[in-house]
């Protein structure tokens, strides 16, 4: 009798473990598509079986064991971040490169062409107003589009600066996220989501930002920016914010500048991620254009340069070849109290008329200043970097197509290393439908099998206790 009783909670025993193998693989199945879920298995154990003793045998669920790997998703993570710089770069670059014209056809490149055809003109013609009307048009032209330049270059900055601001939001956003888990982890109330929002929660900061984690005995995470600045650690959150650093007397766009939660600078500790690629825009490629901290920016070299080398043409001579004729005024005028600021005002002197250009060079001849202009369409200069002032710009417009060119091959290529070590993690850990499938099929067949013993069981002790009351 005490056999069969035995027996009979063994059998219990098994429909209640084939069922919680049921529900872990139910929830592996409708967990199949969340962001982070990694494949859970019941991990069922034989009990000892000995008649003499007592032990009825049977099975036992020893809890449930995921299969993630911490290494996989330690490496999705890395590469995830390099995917994040690499877009960020990628996306920062293409709207600088879409506004230079590398063919020629149009903006400043097509402004040169056409001054110093002006000028090439003005050399054939040199007391001719028309000639002289048409060098004063052209360089006002040359002038507007390099500030109009200027000017949408700094709108880019000006848009990054609000995607920094916009991307440590998302961080802090995620961090407190991290820090709710941590905290429901040390009260022991996580649910059956929790380590998949968690891991989603890591890999979507790790896009954003370049991090390391560090899982504690308690369970909670510790993630660190790689500089070492916390940004949770046990139940506490320490958030970041974005701030603009400006030069003083500087009219450059700010420079990007990330503080820790006590407003300490921690902006080197930024190398990758979203938030790196951005950085890295404002901080390094826009200021080689525009200016910004030490730099003074190509773009306001070539502005500046070029404005002073005309004017020093055009104020060494004279307005007619006559004896006490009047000499020139500058032709361009711009900001140069603020070398970073040339670009952005230069401009035609307000004040020169047609009358006032000096085509006479300083030894008499009529037209050997606008020959000297007319030149400097192919005249390597030595502040222009040896370079005329075409193949000057010309290479700052071929950089900055370069630029572009290798972000989008980076970010290319990354991606697909980021598929294939995604790919690699979930086939260790990403749940399988077809394994869920077989596994679905055998614990409904041992669980049909228990409830049949059961049933068995339970005739055999009816046909007993019959036969006690005859």
């Amino acid at each position: 009798m005490a056999t069969l009783l035995s027996t009979l909670a063994t059998a219990g025993q098994a429909l209640d473990v084939y069922q919680q193998a049921l529900n872990v693989v139910q929830n592996n199945i409708t967990n199949s598509t969340t962001p982070g879920f990694a494949t859970q298995t019941l991990n069922l154990v034989a009990e000892p079986f000995d008649s003499a003793t007592g032990l009825a045998g049977g099975v036992a669920a020893k809890g449930v064991t995921s299969a993630r790997d911490e290494y996989a998703e330690e490496e999705v993570r890395r590469q995830a971040q390099s995917l994040g710089y690499f877009q960020a770069q990628a996306q920062g670059t293409s709207s600088i490169d879409n506004l230079f014209d590398v063919s020629g056809s149009s903006g400043v490149p097509a402004d040169l062409s056409a001054l110093f055809q002006s000028f090439s003109a003005w050399s054939v013609s040199p007391s001719s107003a028309t000639a002289r009307q048409s060098v004063i048009s052209s360089a006002g032209t040359l002038a507007d589009d390099v500030q109009s330049l200027a000017n949408s270059l700094a709108g880019v900055a000006g848009d990054v600066q609000g995607q920094i601001g916009s991307t440590v939001s998302q961080i802090n956003q995620l961090t407190a996220t991290i820090q709710q888990i941590n905290a429901q982890t040390s009260q022991g109330t996580t649910g059956p989501s929790s380590d998949a929002l968690l891991t989603s929660s890591l890999q979507q900061l790790s896009t954003l930002v370049n991090i390391d984690t560090v899982s504690q005995a308690d369970g909670t995470v510790t993630v660190l920016l790689q500089g070492g600045s916390p940004l949770v650690v046990g139940d506490t959150q320490y958030a970041i914010s974005a701030a603009n650093s400006s030069a003083a007397g500087s009219q450059a766009p700010p420079s990007g500048q990330i503080l820790d939660s006590q407003g300490n600078d921690i902006t080197s500790q930024i190398q990758g991620g979203t938030l790196g690629g951005l950085l890295n825009v404002s901080n390094t490629i826009l200021p080689s254009l525009i200016g910004g901290g030490q730099q003074v920016g190509s773009l306001n070299q070539f502005a500046q340069t070029f404005a002073d080398t005309v004017n020093g043409i055009l104020e060494s001579g004279t307005t007619g070849p006559q004896s006490g004729a009047a000499t020139c005024a500058a032709l361009f005028v711009y900001d140069s109290s603020d070398p970073t600021a040339a670009a952005g005002t230069l401009a035609v002197n307000p004040n020169i008329t047609p009358d006032d250009l000096a085509p006479v060079d300083s030894s008499g001849n009529a037209n050997g200043n606008a020959n000297q202009l007319a030149a400097l369409a192919s005249t390597p200069v030595a502040s222009a970097d040896n370079q005329s002032f075409t193949d000057f710009f010309g290479q700052i417009a071929a950089a900055v197509g370069q630029d572009s060119a290798t972000a989008q091959e980076n970010q290319q290529a990354q991606q697909q290393v980021l598929t294939q070590t995604e790919t690699l993690r979930d086939q260790s850990s990403g749940v399988s439908l077809d394994d869920q499938a077989s596994l679905l099929l055998q614990y409904q067949r041992s669980y049909q099998a228990a409830a049949q013993l059961l049933t068995t069981l339970n005739t055999m002790m009816d046909s007993l206790f019959e036969d006690m009351l005859t």
